[in-house]
């Protein structure tokens, strides 16, 4: 029998949970569940709590660390629930690849805002040179890196544009 991968999506997201995560996001996955992975927020009680009550009651949502979220991970590979999860940078998802096996090589990078030592890589996407270098290497190691704010918006590929970088 083949294996059901049952995460719908991997995004990259400044912004974490938002308003277009919730109505638009959630609903073109049919998504169960949120894995957020984020050492801040799952360690800051009030951030914790803003965003499990952000998502729809029908959801079901955890922020955890990254040490914390490694067996979740792994639990949403092999489980039936339909599971986004949530990092705010390329760097978490490069880590997440080498401690979950048959985690999907699959990742969305939306919102990542600009600052300082950053380059626009899209409108809205600006990367450091390590999520650069982190983009690149998972791109060689086979993973579909693709860029786009939000379902309805365009989609940008790195393939289309590494040689930018």
């Amino acid at each position: 029998k083949e294996k059901r991968i049952m995460i719908k999506l991997i995004r990259s997201d400044d912004r974490l949970i938002h308003g277009q995560c919730v109505t638009q996001i959630v609903k073109l996955y049919a998504i169960q569940h949120i894995l957020v992975i984020d050492d801040f927020t799952a360690t800051n009680p009030f951030l914790k709590r803003i965003f499990e009550k952000a998502v729809p009651s029908n959801i079901t949502a955890e922020a955890l660390t990254f040490d914390q979220a490694i067996s979740a991970a792994r639990k949403a590979v092999d489980n039936e629930v339909s599971t986004l999860i949530l990092m705010k940078t390329p760097l978490v998802m490069q880590r997440l690849l080498e401690a979950v096996e048959d985690l999907p090589k699959d990742l969305n990078i939306a919102s990542l805002a600009a600052g300082q030592d950053r380059t626009a890589v899209t409108k809205y996407a600006y990367l450091t040179p390590q999520e650069i270098s982190a983009v690149k290497q998972m791109s060689e190691d086979g993973v579909h890196i693709w860029f786009r704010l939000i379902p309805t918006s365009p989609c940008t590929e790195w393939d289309s544009i590494k040689m930018n970088y």
